[in-house]
């Protein structure tokens, strides 16, 4: 008999490069991964700051999502965030200020995120101090899926990034102020940019759906700041 298992969005972190990149310029080569080190489920730096009240919002962070995504988020006040429930893309897209070509690459990446209606976010002036052009980002949604342990979403992760080539470092669970979610931190090689994402896996207990977030950026120093957006995770 066949597990059932949890059908992890890994075309979502494909999409979030690909949105990341909107203004990209031809990145170097990647280097050669390196080994896979040993995955330890950990409570991470999740713990360092107090938990807010579930629904609300940390100083300096503004919540994104509602009932239509199944989920609500908070990110940084300073951050662009589409909400793609509302399924008019374009018109989202092109009150950021895309056009041209790059409104082009990100109809094509967020077009899956907006069956889904997932909500997007960004940071809005990181391209400019990337060196891949790359713009710091998230996206998130909920999908059906069966009440499976965190261990066996922790395995189905792991091997599905793993066909990605990607390299994981964290992968465990951990305490969000909702409840607990599934952590996985991990670098995935894309269109030459060497991508340091994370993931957080809850499940709604009124809806039965899992809550799937994903960061994504190129830049190091900011895995204390994804922790602090994934902790605000919160099923609607």
């Amino acid at each position: 008999m066949t597990r059932p298992s949890v059908r992890v969005a890994l075309w979502a972190s494909a999409g979030a490069v690909a949105c990341g990149a909107l203004a990209a310029t031809p990145a170097p080569p990647t280097t050669p991964a390196t080994a896979t080190p040993p995955v330890t489920p950990t409570a991470t730096s999740t713990t360092a700051r107090p938990a807010v009240p579930p629904g609300t919002a940390p100083q300096g962070f503004t919540r994104i999502g509602g009932p239509a995504n199944g989920l609500t988020v908070a990110v940084p006040q300073d951050w662009v965030a589409l909400d793609l429930s509302r399924d008019d893309l374009d018109k989202s897209l092109t009150s950021i200020g895309l056009s041209g070509e790059a409104l082009e690459q990100a109809r094509r990446s967020l077009r899956p995120l907006v069956a889904n209606k997932a909500v997007w976010a960004s940071d809005r002036t990181s391209a400019a101090t990337s060196p891949n052009r790359f713009a710091t980002n998230l996206n998130a949604f909920c999908q059906e899926s069966p009440d499976v342990p965190a261990d066996q979403i922790v395995a189905d992760v792991k091997r599905q990034l793993g066909q990605l080539g990607a390299t994981i470092s964290q992968a465990g669970e951990v305490p969000i102020d909702d409840g607990t979610a599934v952590r996985v931190v991990y670098r995935l090689p894309s269109r030459g940019i060497d991508i340091r994402g994370t993931q957080y896996y809850t499940r709604s207990s009124s809806s039965g759906r899992t809550c799937i977030l994903t960061l994504s950026t190129d830049k190091d120093g900011l895995q204390s700041l994804f922790d602090r957006i994934g902790r605000t995770l919160t099923p609607r």
